[in-house]
């Protein structure tokens, strides 16, 4: 018989912001928490543009942030990202 894993839904807070006075900074550091919650390690460097992206790593999730991008794209990206891997396999969030 099949184990039924149970995926955590997304947290609340990673779109209350939309439409908000929250800067561009603030979202930045609100993703990378999720990112965090969601057991990605994340690490920043200047990938010189070739974007942010994932992969995972004798089974740890990381998340590489391209510095020479603007913050809002890191912001986006991050979101693009926990979006993406939402259906990959389950999240296994932090306590």
């Amino acid at each position: 018989m099949p184990t039924i894993v149970k995926r955590p839904s997304k947290p609340a807070n990673i779109s209350s912001a939309e439409g908000s006075d929250e800067n561009v900074l603030d979202r930045l550091r609100r993703m990378t928490r999720i990112a965090r919650q969601y057991g990605f390690e994340v690490r920043g460097a200047p990938l010189e543009g070739a974007g942010c992206t994932w992969c995972e790593i004798r089974g740890r999730r990381v998340l590489f942030l391209d510095l020479s991008q603007p913050a809002a794209e890191q912001a986006l990206a991050i979101r693009e990202i926990l979006d993406e891997t939402a259906s990959v396999r389950p999240h296994s969030q932090a306590a």
